[in-house]
């Protein structure tokens, strides 16, 4: 078996649990799918161990393997699996039958074809990973797709490939006005799990197009819904107003989230930062507070300042789950 890698970040169609929500969609309609996962890789590879890819019968596919050098392959081996109703185990790069499938980035990929798996093993993933909680699988030395109880089964002589899904990350904006409505757009379109705060109707109607729960109204600084932040959960404040500031930072960084940041000059940051003081938060509490939030500083527009502010997310979200 090659040697695993670093958990990668991965965006709509990447992550295991939008890749197993349409599984379990099209299994569900009586149409036969089969699951691929990078079960190893060698050297330079695109994608990160336990990356998914998910192929109809029809050929139909979601999510990737590769860069594209390999996935046209892997969806016509995954199509003869599910036919035959047979799992797979395929390599390439270094080492591989395929001679004339070449990995640019070097090394080799060795992949797994599960075809037509269990659904009440993917109904299992999909729970945990909904209830904010680290997901274990495994493949089985029949080729079969699992649920794995981390504490026991992985350990099983007939596991052959196992790994553990983190929960997809979770951004909660609270502000008003353009930038939060930029930093949510960007958010959803990365994949992300996106939920906007606001006592701006207008910044509520902006999105409120979405599902109802990603938008939520906000009436009262002295009672503000409840803060549901995890370790896979970042906090981004986005007002230019203090009446509000101190609530919602106080809330935050009671909360687990890995990541807070708030919008506004050095000079902002700074009365933020002594508001805090005399309201009683520790110095350690706000020395965790990003600001200027972003990788860039002093930018002047919207769309901008939510790819520097998403970009440094990403960077905080990597070293706080790095493996």
């Amino acid at each position: 078996m090659l040697q695993p890698s670093h958990t990668r970040l991965v965006s709509s169609t990447e992550h295991p649990q939008d890749v197993l929500t349409i599984a379990s969609q099209l299994i569900d309609d009586g149409k036969k799918c089969a699951l691929v996962l990078v079960t190893g890789i060698l050297g330079g590879a695109v994608r990160a161990r336990g990356a998914q890819m998910l192929v109809e019968e029809n050929g139909q596919h979601w999510g990737y393997v590769s860069g594209g050098c390999i996935d046209a392959d892997v969806k016509l081996q995954a199509m003869q699996s599910i036919k035959a109703n047979s799992p797979k185990t395929l390599r390439y790069g270094e080492g591989s039958p395929f001679y004339d499938l070449k990995l640019p980035c070097g090394g080799a990929i060795e992949v797994s074809i599960c075809p037509n798996p269990d659904s009440s093993e993917i109904a299992k993933t999909l729970k945990t990973l909904a209830s904010r909680q680290p997901a274990s699988i495994s493949i089985d030395t029949n080729g079969q797709f699992k649920s794995t109880d981390q504490s026991s089964d992985a350990q099983s002589s007939d596991i052959q490939f196992s790994i553990t899904y983190n929960p997809k990350m979770k951004l909660r904006i609270a502000g008003r006005g353009a930038d939060p409505i930029a930093l949510f757009e960007m958010a959803k379109s990365a994949g992300m799990l996106v939920e906007l705060w606001s006592p701006d109707e207008d910044t509520i109607l902006s999105v409120s197009q979405r599902k109802n729960d990603e938008v939520l109204h906000l009436k009262n600084q002295a009672n503000l819904p409840q803060n549901k932040d995890d370790n896979w959960t970042a906090f981004v404040l986005m007002f230019h107003d203090s009446q509000w500031e101190t609530a919602l930072m106080r809330q935050a960084l009671a909360g687990d989230a890995f990541y807070v940041g708030a919008v506004g000059s050095k000079k902002t940051h700074a009365k933020r930062c002594e508001t805090l003081r005399n309201s009683g938060i520790s110095e350690q509490d706000i020395q965790k507070i990003h600001g200027p939030i972003g990788l860039v500083p002093s930018l002047r527009d919207a769309s901008t300042l939510a790819i520097s502010t998403l970009a440094q997310i990403i960077a905080e979200f990597q070293k706080a789950h790095k493996n």
